[in-house]
């Protein structure tokens, strides 16, 4: 693991210097030292909003404070409505839309990206989009609340997008003995059952185990599609001493799939619209899947007596991956199904990821004024390892595409692996981030991040290797109060993303250059139990590679020589409105416009909506009827479309605005024990999750209903 960077020391002490530490007036409140140290989460609140997060600057803001747009899926939220995924908690976010490339592989988008930045408990753990098995559906059992920072987040993630983060925050080990069990049933034969067990080891409460266990089996609307998923979780969290925080947990997670599908075709062979019924699969018996993935963590924070605050966290991640399916391609006659391509593809894989990071932040006196500082450093580094094999000797006739309700298709011998893929990226970046308070109304948050980019790879025996140093990310944001619960704020951020398109002369591209500009307001009504908020933004992403006609690279034949140009562009309207409008009364309601354009105008990101609309509510009925709770929420969209290859060439391929509708009812009988029931897409709404990808599609789910147990002590 590499020294800190040089050039990263040397720019943390140019932003500001080190008197202004040994000038520090005011201190933090001490860490408390009783068992409500260890209760930072949202569960024992059963509110929709939390009072403050780190996940935009690093620095504990309140979402006043905050100059970016974030949005937090509480715990109560989680459960209200049943999410049992974190793909399923994403979904739910404003301004995030999901897209499936197949039975096992989403990914997510905001503001007209690609989001490529996760975080858990803070800590950047990259998703390779490629080579995602899965890697983007974990069960939602172990988290506390998900903290999604919209808009260009490279200061505290490095490189990405300018789309959001999202960090998932785990589960802590509660101040008091808590347990808690739930089992469900639900359509399509879904089995869950799941225990959370929270205990103090100390009588002061100062140190506490947790352990969480979840299982959950389904099958599918989908013909040969099933999931298993298994989910351990074990966390200890202790006060060393009354300055020092130490906390440690291990979690393990395996997804099988029986059935490793990818979508159905678009189009006959003869140009028409393929109209086949929800159950249609491009898919075998014998097709499976599997991710199976072991992340240790250990997190320690101590406070120095001037009230600064020094954390160290590190994360190791094991991964195993594996899929062996048959891919169709093309497009089958109308009348015999014959005529699709076929590819047997198997796929091991191992991934190894290490992720440190080391901060400090604290108040300090300038001026005659308090102002907070935050300075971090992080590394990461993640290791992939993929090997393929293929069929031995002759491939198994894959037949008809319309024999997919008997999957009569054989499964192959399969020959050794080879090497497909051996990567290695690395990155590391420090940053300095200060909140500065001009006056009583206004204050500025300032800073900066420098970042080193490392990836070497042999891809299919092509040997790549690519290098970014001291990439600098700015981040600013003004935010002045208007009223005691109302602020105005404005904010310019930058992220960047790495790219391997290269100059006549070989060189590298520089990378692309994501930035965001927002306006916008926030206010707390209704005793600060309900936010809500309202923000205009723009996002650009320059440094976009466009090939050069007829121009290779200069001693590399067969490979596109390509120039920089500025790219794409987003403009959009977020409003949010989430909390308690009353007591029992919980809603989280936002509107989402993001109008994805080139620099020529013409739009982009088509296969995600440019307008969402998403609303939940869930009201505790009030005299005798308190022990019920109904709520139900709709998810509204615009709509989305594709370019896709048919018969008859390149043909635009879409989905209309749809809605669908959800219900929730609760009742409680006593202080232990609840009935929960979720009815999904309540109207059966048929849409399209997907179309035109491979000129292939992906149906929603329909009507689906789950009726859930659930016992706490």
């Amino acid at each position: 693991m590499p020294s800190f960077p040089r050039l990263t020391l040397t720019a943390l002490l140019l932003a500001y210097p080190l008197h202004a530490l040994a000038d520090a007036k005011e201190t933090l409140n001490n860490l408390v030292v009783t068992g409500e140290r260890l209760a930072d989460n949202s569960e024992s609140t059963q509110r929709y909003t939390v009072p403050a997060s780190r996940s935009a600057t690093g620095l504990s803001l309140t979402p006043r404070e905050t100059p970016q747009s974030v949005s937090i899926i509480t715990r109560q939220q989680i459960d209200d409505r049943a999410l049992q995924t974190s793909g399923d908690v994403l979904a739910q976010v404003p301004g995030v839309s999901p897209s499936r490339a197949d039975s096992n592989r989403m990914s997510y988008s905001a503001r007209g990206f690609t989001i490529r930045s996760f975080q858990f408990d803070g800590l950047s753990i990259p998703i390779n989009n490629f080579w995602n098995f899965g890697d983007t559906d974990w069960d939602a059992a172990i988290y506390d609340r998900v903290e999604v920072v919209r808009g260009a987040t490279g200061l505290l993630t490095g490189a990405g997008d300018p789309s959001a983060s999202v960090n998932f925050i785990r589960k802590r080990p509660l101040p008091d003995a808590a347990i808690s069990l739930s089992t469900s049933i639900g359509r399509w034969d879904r089995r869950r059952i799941s225990a959370d067990v929270s205990t103090p080891l100390t009588s002061d409460g100062t140190t506490g185990i947790r352990f969480v266990a979840a299982k959950d089996r389904n099958d599918s609307f989908i013909s040969h599609q099933g999931d298993d998923h298994d989910t351990l979780y074990g966390v200890i969290s202790s006060e060393l001493s009354s300055a020092t925080q130490l906390t440690a947990g291990v979690e393990y997670q395996r997804n099988d799939s029986d059935g490793m599908g990818s979508g159905v075709p678009v189009f006959y062979a003869d140009g028409d619209r393929t109209d086949f019924d929800r159950s249609a699969s491009n898919n075998t018996a014998w097709s499976t899947f599997y991710n199976e993935t072991t992340r240790a963590f250990a997190d320690l924070s101590h406070t120095l007596d001037n009230g600064w605050t020094l954390r160290a966290a590190y994360s190791h991640n094991d991964g195993n991956y594996g899929m062996q399916y048959l891919y169709r391609g093309g497009y089958p006659d109308r009348d015999t199904g014959l005529g699709m391509s076929s590819s047997y593809l198997n796929y091991r894989g191992n991934r190894t990821q290490q992720t440190v990071n080391l901060s400090a932040e604290g108040n300090f006196g300038l001026l005659g004024r308090q102002h907070e500082l935050g300075i971090g450093w992080m590394y990461n580094e993640d290791d992939f390892d993929i090997l393929t094999a293929s069929p031995a000797g002759a491939a198994p006739d894959a037949g008809s595409f319309f024999n997919w309700r008997d999957s009569v298709v054989a499964k192959p011998a399969w020959g050794d692996f080879a090497n497909a893929d051996s990567m290695r990226v690395t990155q590391s970046g420090g940053y300095v981030v200060s909140r500065f308070s001009l006056s009583d109304p206004l204050s500025l948050i300032v800073g900066a991040r420098l970042s080193d980019w490392e990836l070497d790879q042999n891809y299919f025996g092509d040997e790549r290797q690519y290098r970014y140093s001291n990439e600098l990310t700015p981040y600013a944001g003004l935010v002045y109060d208007v009223t005691e619960h109302t602020s105005l704020y404005a904010s310019a951020t930058e992220i960047f993303q790495t790219q391997n398109a290269r100059f006549e002369d070989g060189s590298l591209l520089d990378p692309l250059q994501g930035r965001s500009y927002e306006i916008g307001a926030k206010t707390s009504l209704l005793r600060d139990q309900l936010d809500a908020s309202v923000a205009v933004f723009r996002t650009e992403q320059n440094n976009a590679a466009e090939a050069i006609p007829g121009v290779e690279v200069i001693g590399q034949p067969g490979t596109q020589a390509n120039r920089s140009i500025d790219g794409n562009q987003v403009n959009g309207l977020e409003l949010e409105l989430i909390g308690e409008v009353q007591p029992g009364w919980n809603l989280s309601a936002s509107y989402t416009l993001a109008q994805a354009e080139t620099a020529q105008g013409e739009r982009t990101n088509t296969s995600h909506p440019r307008q969402q609309l998403k609303l939940f509510t869930a009201y505790q009925l009030p005299g005798t009827w308190h022990d019920l709770t109904v709520g139900g929420g709709v998810r509204w969209q615009s709509d989305i479309s594709r370019a896709a290859s048919s018969p008859n060439g390149s043909v635009q391929v879409g989905q209309d605005a749809y809605a669908v509708a959800d219900l929730m009812a609760r009742y409680r009988f006593n202080d232990n024990l609840n009935a929960q029931l979720n009815v999904n897409n309540l109207f059966d709404k048929d849409y399209y999750e997907q179309i035109g990808f491979y000129s292939q599609y992906w149906l929603g789910e329909p009507r689906s209903a789950t009726v859930s147990l659930n016992w706490d002590w």
